[in-house]
């Protein structure tokens, strides 16, 4: 058997624990994003999310479903929901769960479109593109946290969008996060793999319409 440390054994373990827990956070994730269809209001999507999250067994989660439909896609967590919105034929809505599970939070998040339209389009594709862009950059480069996100603000604004979110990103693990309280935008060493949630939440710099995606880095 090769000799590893006990770190490095640990770290080992957690990124193993981490891949299994986004693998049924997504595979949640995607069974959630079936039922939203056009018709439905929030209020309607987020009780069928914790419907399915129970019957996954999810007892415990990092935070409620959000759920935001239209001009509500520009919300991010720290806002309220003024008014619940139906979801229409031409939408654009973005989904956000938090589920616990054996211990360890599974955040995972994506923007969903409906009917034709070429800037709810953009905003799904150029979401899941600067994310993916982000996650490359850290696998190469190995930034820091800050300038992690200052790539991701880069990427953003040449897309044509306003990055949306502060704090942005953030430990997972149990309650609270242990070791860094703020967000990863503000992270002075270079990410650790299987604990940290990267998120990328964007906006139209003019029309209230927005795009979310986030998964672990891994």
């Amino acid at each position: 058997m090769q000799d590893i440390s006990v770190k490095e054994y640990t770290q080992k373990q957690i990124i193993e624990e981490s891949k299994k827990v986004a693998v049924k956070a997504k595979r949640i994730l995607q069974e959630i994003s079936t039922f939203i269809k056009p018709g439905i209001s929030e209020s309607e999507a987020k009780l069928k999310a914790d419907e399915i999250l129970r019957a996954h067994e999810i007892r415990k989660n990092w935070h409620n479903p959000y759920i935001n439909f239209g001009t509500n896609s520009v919300l991010t967590f720290l806002d309220k929901t003024k008014e619940t919105m139906v979801l229409r034929d031409i939408d654009i809505a973005y989904v956000d769960i938090g589920p616990i599970i054996n211990g360890i939070e599974g955040d995972a998040g994506h923007t969903l479109v409906f009917g034709e339209d070429k800037l709810f389009k953009e905003l799904q594709f150029q979401s899941k593109r600067i994310f993916d862009l982000g996650v490359k950059y850290w696998k190469e480069k190995k930034p820091t946290g800050i300038d992690l996100y200052q790539y991701i603000h880069k990427l953003t604004e040449d897309a044509g969008f306003v990055f949306h979110l502060n704090p942005a990103g953030h430990l997972i693990g149990s309650f609270p996060h242990i070791g860094w309280k703020k967000g990863l935008n503000t992270y002075p060493y270079t990410p650790e793999e299987g604990v940290w949630i990267l998120e990328v939440q964007i906006r139209h710099p003019e029309k209230s319409y927005g795009a979310f995606y986030e998964e672990v880095l891994l």
